[in-house]
């Protein structure tokens, strides 16, 4: 579950994210991943949980041997967004 959903798909459609897309929405799958990171690690993202960058590397080495590389990689990138939101909206 990711708390303040509709908040950070605003956050990323204003910030451009996925606004050149052809194939996949971008904003989509960073809800997707957000969402599976919650699924991975049994935990609510919010801003409790996933507020820096010292979170952002707390949660990628929980994940680690859960998922691949590259997933995490993708998990990552849409950690570091939600992280920028948290920031941006002061939540």
């Amino acid at each position: 579950m990711i708390l303040h959903q509709s908040q950070f798909e605003s956050y990323l459609k204003a910030a451009g994210v996925g606004s050149r897309d052809s194939v996949a929405d971008s904003v989509k799958s960073y809800i997707s991943y957000l969402n599976g990171v919650s699924k991975h690690l049994d935990i609510e993202v919010s801003p409790k949980t996933l507020r820096s960058n010292t979170d952002i590397a707390k949660l990628e080495k929980s994940l680690q041997g859960k998922v691949s590389d590259k997933t995490i990689q993708n998990y990552k990138s849409a950690m570091r967004q939600y992280v920028s939101m948290v920031e941006s909206h002061g939540l």
